[in-house]
């Protein structure tokens, strides 16, 4: 009989694509998994990783403001939630937060095995503690680390991964062919306004790419619109995706641009070379993994990272990014990388026939 693993990640869909290595990792072991989180990671992952079952909670500690005002929690729902954890009768149950609101919910589900890394306030919920790196690692190897304590024999360290909807490919693939230039996707959001680089920045940065790289632009803006203001400078606008939408567009492209955010991380778990603009985050843990991406950040707040609750009226570590600092290391990484063409002749000016 296999033995039955519960994972939690409560969090957001970058933090789902990061959480795919255990996924992997363990489902080659033999091991039955079984995810603790949103519906929106499941809409995201379900479809790479059918073997994986779930068990939906929207936590109220993911909550960015307002998370401790118990008398409004969904004690209901959280009553739901671990009486289906404890007939899932699982050998082993894992969180990589150093958060103690997420053992404790191992505790109170009666999980013989509860592994996880040592919270700030103890860890009395666990009963077996992973090892803090001397340095700190980034999240997908908090999984590598948890995975080889629930399973010894689990030693595969593997990236993450996402596998797009084959139909949904196609469709977007047809829509970038009537182009023959290569694609530059371009996120303009991130979940947190704070983590977002001003969206006059991203103009000049496409504007001065323009001017030397050969590209078609697929513009990708957040879902409150955000990012709609360089529509103008796009050959497609993609907008109100779906989780599966967003994947497959991301797929048929040869570099992905933005801010720190979840859509990021999908295109890497996609093969895609990613560039990313740092403002609160930290790099050493949630920079999209792969060592080929580029990262441009510089440490200009005394703060940083500061976890998206910026100090400041602005977020200084973005507005003071400027886009020459931005623009310099993005068109170097291109010429390295050869990810996209330099122009074989100027541009030809545009145009207009005299009213006849």
């Amino acid at each position: 009989m296999k033995k039955r693993c519960l994972i939690i990640e409560l969090w957001w869909i970058g933090d789902a694509v990061l959480m795919t290595p255990i996924l992997q990792g363990l489902l080659a072991d033999g091991w039955e998994l079984t995810v603790l989180g949103k519906t929106q990671s499941r809409r995201l992952l379900e479809g790479t990783y059918p073997e994986v079952k779930w068990i939906l909670f929207d936590a109220p500690w993911t909550a960015f403001r307002g998370k401790y005002r118990l008398w409004r929690w969904p004690w209901r729902e959280l009553w739901r939630v671990l009486r289906e954890v404890r007939r899932g009768r699982f050998d082993a149950a894992v969180s990589i937060r150093h958060d103690p609101r997420d053992q404790f919910l191992l505790w109170l589900a009666r999980v013989p095995r509860r592994i996880g890394f040592r919270a700030p306030f103890g860890s009395h919920f666990l009963n077996e503690i992973i090892p803090t790196p001397p340095q700190t690692p980034h999240r997908t190897e908090d999984w590598w680390l948890a995975q080889r304590r629930v399973s010894a024999t689990a030693a595969t360290a593997f990236p993450p991964r996402l596998a797009p909807e084959a139909t949904l490919v196609e469709r977007y693939r047809a829509l970038y062919s009537r182009d023959p230039r290569p694609v530059l996707a371009l996120h303009c959001g991130a979940r947190n306004a704070v983590r977002r680089w001003p969206a006059r920045y991203l103009h000049e940065l496409v504007s001065a790419l323009r001017r030397e790289f050969d590209f078609q632009l697929a513009l990708f803006p957040d879902t409150d619109g955000y990012g709609r203001e360089l529509d103008a400078l796009a050959d497609q606008t993609f907008a109100d995706l779906s989780l599966a939408e967003l994947t497959a567009a991301l797929a048929g492209t040869r570099l992905f641009l933005g801010n720190d955010s979840g859509p990021g991380h999908l295109a890497d778990a996609l093969g895609v070379p990613v560039g990313t603009i740092f403002g609160p985050g930290d790099t050493r843990i949630m920079r999209p993994y792969a060592s080929h991406n580029l990262v441009v950040m510089r440490d200009i707040c005394p703060y940083h990272p500061c976890s998206d609750y910026c100090r400041f009226p602005e977020p200084y570590c973005l507005t003071q990014l400027t886009p020459a600092i931005v623009i310099r290391e993005v068109r170097q990484y291109l010429l390295t990388t050869g990810l996209l063409p330099l122009h074989t002749a100027p541009p030809a000016p545009v145009t207009t026939e005299p009213a006849r």
